[in-house]
């Protein structure tokens, strides 16, 4: 009898083991080598220790939890908000958790494997990484293409906020959904006016178009020729009123020692025509940089 209840038991173990959410050491995984790395072409001449040094994944997922800090509803709940945001945006969204980071910078860590993993939408690669770092505990956001320009820097802080109750919390999953929130309502608002100038080039390299300000340099060149001719103007007109004066009294005759007087006539004629233009950057805007792979990428992250 003894027997059969320690084999039932041992088979609810069984049981209780298989219903436990997937472990990070079963994703869906491939392994890179020099002579396989497992990345686009386009990236295959590039720093390939970084490429041996990113995980090589299966594409298709959108969670990828290696630290373990997500149970199996709560990337059911996340799975349901990243398709959402995907539909409306046609951004790429991914998720991923780390415990220990190679590569000892967060940024570096959320690009290369946004990168070598074949994310993205478009000839662009559109779409966004959240990374949690436990290694480096820090909670960072990288962007690609379209969503460098669509998320300018003031934005990324306010979706980091909208994480960081979560984070400081051990609430993960409230810190991924809350940042996904905030993805969603500034991707519903449209570009922000402070990336105007930002351009995203087929191959998704962002730069900066520097545009000629005609219209203003008209308005200013009109006003500065207005005040020259102003000023001519009011300087020939003093120059007749004082010859007038002079002949006036070259033709009197004073007679009388008593009514002699002296008649100076001083004339000041101030003239300050100065023109001059000041320049500076808009404020804000998307600061990116180029990763390993030479990629454009925007986002920021802080710590927890």
């Amino acid at each position: 009898m003894k027997k059969i209840l320690y084999y039932i038991l041992y088979l609810l173990l069984l049981l209780l083991i298989n219903l436990l959410p997937v472990s990070a050491k079963e994703i869906d995984s491939c392994i890179r080598t020099r002579d396989n790395l497992h990345v686009r072409d386009t990236f295959k001449n590039k720093n390939v220790n970084a490429i041996l040094e990113t995980p090589c994944v299966n594409a298709n997922l959108r969670i990828y939890d290696y630290a373990d800090l997500l149970t199996e509803v709560d990337e059911g709940v996340l799975n349901t908000l990243i398709l959402d945001y995907k539909n409306r945006s046609n951004y790429d969204l991914v998720l991923v958790t780390i415990s220990e980071n190679p590569k000892g910078s967060a940024s570096e860590f959320a690009d290369d494997f946004y990168d070598y993993n074949d994310f993205g939408t478009g000839k662009t690669r559109d779409g966004v990484l959240l990374l949690i770092d436990m290694d480096t505990r820090e909670y960072y956001i990288s962007t690609t293409g379209y969503a460098i320009k669509m998320y300018d820097d003031a934005r990324i802080e306010r979706i980091l906020d909208a994480g960081e109750y979560g984070m400081k919390n051990s609430l993960y999953q409230s810190a991924f959904s809350g940042m996904i929130d905030r993805l969603d309502y500034y991707y519903a608002i449209g570009f922000p006016v402070s990336n105007h100038n930002l351009v995203i080039s087929d191959d998704g390299t962002a730069h900066i178009e520097k545009h000629i300000p005609y219209l203003l340099i008209l308005i200013i060149s009109s006003i500065v020729t207005l005040i020259i001719a102003l000023v001519f103007y009011f300087i020939s007109r003093l120059k007749i009123k004082k010859f007038e004066a002079i002949s006036y009294l070259k033709n009197e005759t004073i007679t009388k020692e008593e009514d002699r007087f002296r008649n100076t006539i001083i004339t000041h004629v101030p003239i300050n025509v100065s023109s001059g233009s000041s320049s500076g950057g808009s404020g804000g805007g998307s600061s990116f940089h180029s990763s390993s792979s030479g990629s454009s990428h925007g986002g920021g992250g802080r710590g927890f």
